[in-house]
């Protein structure tokens, strides 16, 4: 049986993050998954090398070596992810990740191939969110952690204008079980590998067919003859396009509404 551990990063276990962690355990669990949810704020946790902390810290890495995937939830303060979570990434970094011995580069050991979903939720407006990116910090630093640790990502999901928000939107709730659900069968289709190579041919082709229209347009203007002159400005374009791209995939997809 699939285990699942949903990891709360708030203090407030019936808030909208604890409901859209829930939620998302209730989707799991609708697919036969095994899972449980951890309040970090029930664990003390400190950069402290006592035996007493790194008991706790042993305690929850068990807990997450034990699931296959792991479901990371905290709400979006300052532009970034809730204090009690950055603690907990911190305090686990020795034990998610491996160091070089040369030059202590983190690298994946035994959390790679897991799976892992992301969520948070803002007082900012949808419309706000979606322009200015606030919770887009939030799931980079989450994200960034968990690559870094070579885990999969399932999904993500947030919750915008939360302000005063007591209870989780009946939309919302179906889309976070809906996430949910996305995990049995993410966990069988082990590799992800084509689809990447696909998405990378598609990034690739976008960016080659740009390229020469615009190289085209600014033949009209520009003295643009000779090989190396199409070969240096056809590099320059495919760059800028290329790079606009990626940062796209990499940092805006995020979701936000």
């Amino acid at each position: 049986m699939t285990k699942v551990l949903g990891i709360l990063g708030t203090s407030n276990k019936f808030g909208i993050t604890a409901q859209m962690l829930q939620a998302v355990l209730a989707g799991a669990t609708s697919d036969g998954c095994d899972v449980e949810m951890i309040c970090l704020a029930d664990y003390p946790l400190e950069m402290n090398p006592s035996k007493e902390h790194n008991q706790i810290l042993d305690q929850l890495h068990h807990k997450m070596l034990a699931s296959e995937c792991l479901i990371f939830a905290t709400p979006t303060y300052w532009k970034d992810v809730s204090g009690l979570m950055k603690q907990f990434l911190d305090c686990m970094r020795s034990r998610m990740v491996r160091f070089g011995k040369k030059d202590g580069e983190m690298l994946p050991d035994l959390y790679a191939k897991k799976k892992y979903i992301l969520l948070t939720n803002c007082y900012t407006k949808t419309l706000e969110n979606c322009v200015t990116g606030v919770t887009d910090s939030t799931f980079i630093v989450m994200d960034r952690v968990c690559t870094t640790a070579g885990m999969e990502l399932v999904g993500e999901a947030v919750t915008t204008n939360t302000f005063a928000m007591k209870e989780l939107p009946d939309w919302k709730h179906a889309e976070c079980v809906k996430l949910g659900k996305k995990i049995q069968i993410s966990i069988e289709k082990r590799d992800f590998t084509v689809k990447r190579y696909i998405q990378l041919f598609f990034m690739l082709a976008f960016s080659t067919l740009i390229t020469m229209g615009i190289q085209s347009l600014l033949e009209n203007w520009l003295p643009i003859t000779g090989f190396w002159g199409n070969y240096v400005t056809f590099v320059l374009i495919f760059f800028i396009l290329l790079s606009i791209v990626l940062h796209y995939f990499s940092v805006k997809k995020h979701k936000r509404n």
